[in-house]
């Protein structure tokens, strides 16, 4: 069952960065829902990463660390309130440091706040877990391009070349 929530999490990936959802046509930011504060993602123009989690295919054995993983999830991907999924994501892995999916939900969630050093630091803990993890690699890289894009100076043309 792990194998579909990472193939769930590649395909989000693949169809994000094909511009097939998100980043194309209108480019309008909706008016952020109630409650969310100027660091949810409605306070940038850039693209977001949706997440997909199957339930059965959460690692962990505990009750309890999944409770709270779905809680995250829903506040993350139904509210976009990243900094309240985040306090969820901790609290699980606080249960169960090998909680696969709560840690690259706590990177997606930061990746989605333009914190994309961290979103990597936490990539890579998912991926000391479970090396062979496919989405796993496709988050890092795509926070590896948002944080190049991000740290890359914009070129300025010359005057004399306008």
């Amino acid at each position: 069952m792990r194998w579909m929530a990472g193939i769930s999490i590649f395909l989000v990936l693949v169809l994000l960065v094909s511009g097939c959802i998100g980043g194309t046509g209108d480019q309008t930011v909706p008016p952020p829902p109630p409650g969310t504060g100027p660091e949810s993602a409605y306070t940038w123009s850039g693209r977001s990463i949706a997440l997909a989690v199957s339930t059965g295919g959460i690692s962990t054995s505990s009750p309890e660390a999944r409770e709270l993983f779905v809680k995250g999830l829903t506040a993350s991907t139904e509210y976009a309130r990243y900094n309240e999924s985040q306090d969820y994501f901790d609290q699980a892995l606080r249960i169960d440091q090998n909680f696969t999916e709560a840690w690259y939900a706590k990177g997606v969630a930061l990746h989605n706040m333009m914190r994309y050093d961290e979103a990597m630091q936490c990539y890579n803990r998912a991926l000391a877990i479970d090396p062979g993890n496919a989405a796993v690699v496709s988050l890092k890289k795509a926070a590896q391009v948002d944080w190049d894009r991000q740290n890359t100076p914009a070129q300025t043309v010359p005057k004399s070349n306008r």
